[in-house]
């Protein structure tokens, strides 16, 4: 059984009883349009102040917003250069501590920012990488973290409306598998709360042909099996995929992991959220085919599983949107 957090959890009971309204006021099953897209951010500050600022703003918003509002929120602290530690994206790193106080600020702002709004919920990714020291050590000092951020925000009644769980933009290019397996082991072996991979499968075999009985190749020696298992397979691991190009190819790479996953494994993908990058790509610039919007990386996402009947079972399941940015 996939072991949730309190939030998701709560909201996946209410799906299968079809109180879909509740939280998804925007969406129905069949989800035909975009939802409205929330902001994630690459973090280069632990700056309590500034974090309970960005949640507080957060709140906000969500509270000016007519009808309970739901989403998600990564805040990426870059890669782990020690099992201890985050590189804070190119500013000097931070310890696992000091991102722990500022979530836990983020919380609280979020929290107090609603104001009388008391059912809008933000589920917030803490995110790092697999592109530096990638250890079983990591995973579990990671998903310590998280699991004392949750235990402080609900002492503090924050978790009524801040679920906080644990993310890693795990990707074949920046990584071997053996290591990148690790790290989830080692967050499966001692966490409360979900992973989320918001990573990629660079390099993965995608056709249209594709029957799901085939472990087909990645980058970097990854298959389809090592993708599948980081994402869905562990006991905490949930898909958050990059759909960032224009050509679609990368929303077909994950449409073909999930048949995988469906027949191969006898295990239907449910996916969080899809995730784009074009707020990155105004701050700093990308590629010219990698900078999808919102809207244009969730509809590639649902338009190609809806394409096969076996992964169209996915979309049967609200997939929120999220567009990353440079904070």
């Amino acid at each position: 059984m996939k072991k949730l957090g309190l939030l998701h959890y709560t909201r996946k009971i209410f799906l299968w009883f079809g109180l879909i309204s509740l939280f998804f006021p925007a969406m129905s099953i069949e989800a035909a349009s975009p939802p409205t897209s929330s902001s994630s951010y690459y973090m280069d500050t632990i700056d309590t102040v500034t974090l309970y600022e960005m949640g507080y703003q957060k709140g906000r918003a969500d509270s000016s917003k007519a009808g309970t509002q739901q989403s998600m929120v990564i805040l990426d602290f870059g890669g782990q250069p020690s099992p201890t530690t985050v590189s804070l994206r190119g500013m000097p790193d931070a310890t696992l501590d000091q991102v722990k106080n500022a979530v836990q600020a983020y919380s609280r702002g979020y929290w107090k920012g609603t104001g009388s709004d008391n059912y809008s919920t933000v589920q917030v990714i803490v995110g790092t990488n697999n592109s530096y020291t990638v250890t079983n050590e990591g995973g579990r000092n990671f998903a310590n973290m998280i699991d004392a951020i949750n235990a402080h925000n609900t002492a503090s009644s924050y978790s009524d409306q801040v679920e906080v769980d644990g993310g890693n933009d795990m990707e074949p290019g920046y990584d071997d598998t053996v290591s990148t397996r690790d790290w989830v082991k080692g967050y499966d072996a001692v966490n409360s709360y979900s992973l989320y991979n918001y990573g990629s499968a660079d390099g993965c075999y995608h056709t249209n042909t594709n029957t799901g009985t085939t472990n087909y190749s990645c980058n970097n020696g990854w298959t389809y099996n090592d993708i599948y298992y980081i994402s869905w397979g562990a006991s905490p691991a949930w898909p958050l995929p990059q759909i960032y190009d224009n050509s679609g190819d990368m929303a077909e790479q994950w449409q073909n992991i999930n048949k995988y996953s469906a027949v191969s494994q006898n295990n239907q993908m449910k996916f969080g959220a899809s995730l784009t990058q074009a707020g990155a790509c105004q701050d700093v610039g990308c590629h010219w085919e990698l900078d999808n919007t919102p809207s244009q990386g969730w509809t590639q996402l649902i338009n190609e599983l809806n394409s096969d009947a076996i992964t169209a079972e996915s979309t049967k399941f609200p997939i929120l949107s999220t567009d990353i940015q440079w904070h």
